[in-house]
């Protein structure tokens, strides 16, 4: 086992994180932070490619970019979230689109999250970070949580 992760019966178990971003560095970025923590990454240039990736397979996040050449983030958002066998997949907007209306929008077509991608880049690296530990380890949905005897009552 020379890449550390523990694989069982020939399935890769580490959780998928899909990001739908067309900055092919900010992507390279994301992918480098995420697989440290644990995650596999698949990456979508647009909407469309995001799309066709959720009917492959099921991500525990999605992080999309608003700001996408063809279906833009918003757009695809609304697609997901309208679709039952979807709709209860954790989605993070993350974006450099600082606009009211967007941010309304994206509340709107059921976002969990809307977050700035800083432009520096150290705090983007840490931003990422923070929301794909809070999204894997603190927020918990049906599928995925802690057992009970771990939790204090």
């Amino acid at each position: 086992m020379e890449s550390g992760v523990e694989l069982k019966s020939g399935v890769d178990e580490r959780p998928l994180v899909l990001i739908a971003e067309d900055a092919g560095a900010q992507v390279r970025l994301m992918q480098i932070c995420m697989e440290r923590a644990g995650c596999r990454v698949a990456a979508a240039r647009d909407g469309r490619e995001a799309l066709t990736a959720l009917e492959k397979e099921r991500p525990a996040f999605i992080i999309l970019d608003i700001e996408m050449p063809g279906i833009n983030g918003l757009e695809t958002l609304r697609r997901i979230k309208e679709q039952p066998v979807l709709q209860d997949i954790p989605v993070v907007m993350m974006t450099g689109v600082c606009g009211e209306a967007e941010m309304k929008r994206a509340a709107e077509y059921g976002a969990n999250s809307y977050t700035l991608k800083p432009a520096n880049a150290e705090q983007f690296l840490r931003t990422v970070l923070a929301s794909t530990s809070y999204w894997l380890t603190i927020h918990q949905y049906p599928e995925h949580h802690i057992p009970p005897e771990c939790c204090r009552r």
